[in-house]
């Protein structure tokens, strides 16, 4: 914010060398008076220009100095400004005018032993009584920019008690404080304010655009978050039908039309210390056209994670279990799931985030398996490093590696796996954004198995892409197509699949 000196001052100041011209009047009032001149009709070289000869003849002249640091501020050169505005502040006669411009010109320029220096000007204007509802405002700018936010509150309060015609612009920065302080609630009422004072006005706009993003800012750190989804698609290959269809000749019907419905819930409380904790549950139900009798389900799953922020790091202890009832011909729980390990998250740099996470999943299967060797229930571990880089607002890109090491029961079922994979959002125009993701699973099973005598390689490929359009607020149309393609050695595992999906979302 830039203050400037006051109309009445500049007139007062040309009156007194124009009509009231002294005996021994020299050479630098005329280079005085061309100065004043040029910078009131705005010509700001100029008036540095005639400034400084002003100065070079007469350096004591604290008039001279006053208008040659106005000058340099409007043409943005705050290190010269600052120099002849100190002089204009110490000179004989003193221009308490300049005070004001003195601080405003310090706490453009910032860091800590300027900050310091205004602090100190602020404490004259006050002790002198000069001006005291903008000297309050710009002390309410001074702590703000030092991190010191219920100091300026309090200040710009008496600024706009002083000065009604302040009054919006403390509110606005009333506001600004409060968003910093991450008390946006109180943000948004403050900002309301400073709309309401005066609709029209420039500042009114830049209120109701700060209001815009306190608002979205609350939506999405509101305790409770909830997601509602209703997909609708086609799978053409729901039974995983080989790819060579002489190994499974008697498969039919593989494809199926299905309807999924979800729900998830995050509970993400807002606490006033470095504790971290997320809770989440999710919930999806899904039926066929096809197959229903092996293939509806309904699955559900808890997760929850503490954590302590460390600041440009946190510590997370990450917990979850999973529970899915399939359809046979009644639904009876098919696989319980656990998973539990420590992670890290890394503020790597402005708007990029590192995961790294280590920990151990447990799995037990309700199905008793045709022969020991195809006993699926599992314990082992999973690791994965993870990074984002948020390259632009609601644009993103998500890569990760990944290693399971899956001990089965069964020989057939025991596996490592290295996992690759990466997504992407991109908004588009209007309200359009594009989602694409691609992944790659290398599973090397670790023995021979005991039907097909060789050991069993796969390589799945994953892909898909979609389009998801905001129809209103929070709620979005998708539509997606994702492929499946599982490369394996042994020919009842090899198969293709493609997915077609269109439903909608909404979050509240």
């Amino acid at each position: 914010m830039k203050i400037r000196a006051f109309a009445f001052v500049w007139t007062f100041l040309i009156a007194f060398y124009l009509l009231n011209p002294v005996p021994h009047v020299r050479a630098e009032s005329a280079a005085l008076r061309e100065g004043i001149r040029q910078y009131n009709q705005e010509n700001y070289e100029e008036a540095i220009e005639a400034l400084i000869k002003a100065r070079e003849v007469e350096p004591a002249s604290s008039p001279a100095a006053f208008f040659l640091g106005l000058a340099y501020k409007q043409a943005q050169d705050y290190p010269k400004a600052l120099e002849n505005l100190r002089d204009a502040v110490t000179l004989t006669p003193k221009i308490k005018e300049a005070l004001v411009e003195l601080i405003d010109v310090l706490y453009q320029l910032g860091g800590p032993e300027n900050l310091k220096e205004a602090e100190k000007w602020i404490g004259v204007g006050e002790r002198e009584g000069i001006y005291p509802a903008k000297t309050a405002f710009l002390k309410g700018l001074v702590l703000q920019k030092e991190g010191r936010y219920d100091e300026a509150i309090e200040a710009f309060k008496k600024a706009e008690t002083l000065d009604e015609s302040i009054a919006q612009s403390a509110e606005f920065q009333i506001g600004i404080c409060f968003i910093k302080a991450r008390k946006l609630k109180m943000a948004r009422k403050s900002l309301e304010t400073a709309l309401l004072r005066d609709p029209q006005s420039d500042l009114a706009s830049y209120a109701r655009q700060y209001k815009d993003l306190v608002e979205n800012r609350l939506f999405l750190e509101r305790p409770l978050r909830f997601t509602l989804g209703l997909f609708g698609g086609y799978d053409d290959n729901l039974v995983l039908k080989p790819s060579d269809s002489s190994l499974a000749p008697g498969v039919t019907n593989e494809e199926a039309y299905f309807l999924n419905n979800s729900l998830r819930v995050n509970y993400v409380p807002k606490l006033n210390n470095p504790w971290l904790f997320n809770a989440q549950y999710a919930g999806s139900w899904k039926v066929h056209s096809n197959n229903t009798h092996t293939h509806d389900f309904v699955a559900n799953s808890v997760a929850i994670t503490p954590g302590y922020n460390f600041g440009r790091w946190s510590l997370n202890l990450v917990g979850g279990y999973n529970h899915f009832l399939v359809r046979n011909p009644s639904y009876k729980k098919y696989l319980e799931a656990f998973n539990a390990g420590p992670l890290l998250r890394f503020l790597v740099r402005k708007n990029h985030l590192l995961e790294v996470y280590g920990g151990f999943h447990w799995n037990y299967y309700n199905r008793k398996p045709l022969i020991p060797e195809e006993n699926r229930d599992s314990a082992g571990a999973d690791t994965y490093i993870n990074w984002i880089w948020v390259f632009k607002k609601g644009a993103f890109l998500n890569m990760r590696y990944a290693f399971i090491d899956d001990n089965t029961e069964g020989d057939n079922w025991q596996h490592r796996g290295h996992k690759l994979s990466a997504s992407a959002t991109i908004p588009l125009i209007r309200k359009f954004n594009l989602q694409v993701t691609a992944s790659i699973f290398r599973q090397n099973f670790k023995n021979t198995h005991t039907i097909f005598l060789k050991r069993r390689k796969d390589n799945t490929y994953e892909g898909s892409i979609g389009l998801t359009y905001e129809i209103f607020k929070n709620a979005n149309i998708v539509a997606q197509y994702s492929r499946i393609r599982d490369d394996s050695n042994i020919g009842i595992y090899d198969y293709k699949k493609n997915i077609y999906t269109l439903g909608i979302e909404y979050r509240f």
